[in-house]
Order: C-alpha cells, then sequence, then structure tokens
C-alpha cells in the first residue's frame, strides 16, 4: 500500500463541550426544554451557544431542527432558534410552561428577532 492510499485512524477521545452554566433539559422527537439550575458560574442566557453545543454532544448530533425553549432563573420561558453556530433568543414571555410550548410550537421567529 502506497503512502498516498494509508488509512490514519485517530483513537483520542473527542472532549466533551464544556459550559460555565449549569442546566438540565428534556428532549421530545421535535422539542427541547432547557432549565437553568442557576449553580453554574454563568446563566444559561449567556453561556447559551455552549449549552446548545453540550446537548449536541449529548444528542450525538444536530439539534437545529428542534423547536427549543428555555427557563430562565426568574422563570420566565423563551423560544431559541439555533443555526448549529449562533443562538438567538425570541420572547415568549411565558411563566406557564403548558402556554410556552403552544406558543413555541405555532410561533416562526424571523431572522430579525
Amino acid at each position: 500500500m502506497s503512502p498516498s492510499q494509508a488509512i490514519s485512524l485517530d483513537f483520542r477521545p473527542v472532549l466533551e463541550p464544556a459550559t460555565q452554566a449549569e442546566f438540565t433539559y428534556s428532549i421530545t422527537p421535535d422539542t427541547i426544554s432547557i432549565t437553568d439550575t442557576t449553580n453554574g458560574t454563568a446563566s444559561v442566557t449567556t453561556d447559551i451557544e455552549a449549552v446548545l453545543r453540550k446537548i449536541e454532544y449529548w444528542h450525538q448530533g444536530s439539534i437545529a431542527a428542534f423547536k427549543i425553549l428555555y427557563r430562565d432563573k426568574q422563570g420566565v420561558r423563551d423560544g431559541i432558534r439555533w443555526d448549529g453556530r449562533t443562538a438567538a433568543v425570541y420572547a415568549l414571555g411565558a411563566m406557564d410552561e403548558k402556554k410556552a410550548m403552544a406558543k413555541l410550537r405555532s410561533a416562526t421567529p424571523k431572522q430579525s428577532d
């Protein structure tokens, strides 16, 4: 086998993405619900992209197609738009989880949100 046909394998483990925020989440076939536990050194709001990357790592794939609901430390639930690189929070402004989820499922946020 010539060097140009050789296969190289890298057995180093892939490191789990780090976050400063601590959170819990639940996942359904089309939605993800994230809750800030307030135990981290940063809030989920300020660390959202790292949080979403960690969920993708755990999920072992992109979550860009999911509708994402986020509950902040004040208990307000808002939506998150994620394209796999950047995140944007858009207002749902609901305290009740069922109402927030209904708004999330019917929302089609604009790029300018």
